[in-house]
């Protein structure tokens, strides 16, 4: 089993059918004036050999999703979260009415495959029949049956959308979600959907979120939260010792002899047992050292772990 950091001990070959996920498909002369009112990232900076991490969020700002986003056809891409999809997918075809675009749930027309590890780039070229573009960068590999979204190194990773004959896994999902939560990469699911302001899920630190190309939905709160300093939480790396725990369950930390609570569980995974890795949102000012637990497992005890990307006021 793998149980430690991906980063210390990256593992050869590692493929995953990540069926937690979903894809909305955005098609039509409309779909970039469109969508450029409705996310967080700018679609002007969308190449097509490139994708964008972003939000989509309510009028009050609160994410309904966080997702990756890439060109396709005349159109675009859209992976998220089953339980996200389903919220963004109801917002964008209320909206779509308006404009001169399709919006479907194209989940059934792919299949996501998540791969990493050493051997990653040269064992999924060759089942595509495709050199891969470098895996250090948002770059987009085309396929002939696939899109092939580089998602980062050491270990090397990648999202495949497959549409042709079904590719191997050989894994549990638990992994890959491992290696995100390793990433600080969040996904919404049940329990956090429209909860919080995607600064708080550290979407700017994933280049998610444009301050200049203008308005969306939900911009006057994502702006206040930059330019007034209303940022007081951010999502933070927890691991250490604890039981299975769902999305949205209460992180508590210790004050004296007593414990209160701190924030929420976004993402969490048992690699081992007993062995937990958390995504979670606390106060931003939290020091690393503060002793956290899981409410109503006494047993548990988890510590901060850094980050790979900077966090600041934004």
């Amino acid at each position: 089993m793998l149980t430690t950091e991906f980063t210390k001990a990256p593992p050869e070959y590692v493929t995953v059918s990540v069926d937690d996920h979903g894809i909305i498909q955005v098609s039509g002369p409309d779909t970039e004036s469109f969508l450029q009112g409705q996310f967080t990232c700018d679609l002007a900076q969308l190449s097509e050999n490139d994708w964008l991490f972003g939000a989509h969020c309510d009028n009050k700002g609160k994410a309904l999703s966080v997702f990756r986003i890439l060109r396709y056809r005349d159109g675009v891409l859209i992976v998220t979260s089953k339980p996200s999809l389903e919220a963004s997918l109801n917002q964008l075809q209320k909206y779509g009415v308006f404009n001169k675009v399709e919006i479907r749930d194209a989940t059934a027309d792919f299949q996501l495959v998540g791969v990493f590890g050493t051997a990653a780039p040269a064992r999924l070229a060759e089942l595509l029949d495709t050199p891969l573009r470098t895996p250090d960068s948002n770059s987009v590999s085309h396929c002939e049956d696939a899109e092939v979204l580089s998602l980062g190194t050491h270990p090397d990773q990648y999202l495949c959308l497959n549409r042709g004959e079904s590719l191997p896994t050989n894994s549990d999902l638990r992994y890959w979600q491992a290696l995100e939560i390793e990433r600080g990469r969040p996904t919404l699911f049940s329990g956090t959907i429209q909860e919080f302001v995607p600064q708080m899920l550290n979407v700017q630190a994933l280049n998610g979120i444009s301050f200049s190309k203008g308005c969306y939905i939900g911009q006057e709160t994502v702006a206040r939260m930059k330019y007034l300093g209303k940022q007081k939480r951010a999502l933070f790396r927890l691991s250490g010792h604890g039981k299975q725990v769902s999305t949205g369950a209460t992180v508590e930390q210790q004050l004296g002899e007593n414990w209160r609570r701190a924030g929420t569980v976004i993402n969490a995974v048992n690699r081992a047992d007993q062995h937990l890795d958390v995504l979670a949102v606390l106060p931003s000012d939290i020091e690393s050292t503060t002793p956290l637990r899981i409410k109503d497992d006494d047993a548990s005890l988890l510590e901060i772990y850094p980050l790979p990307y900077q966090l600041d006021e934004s």
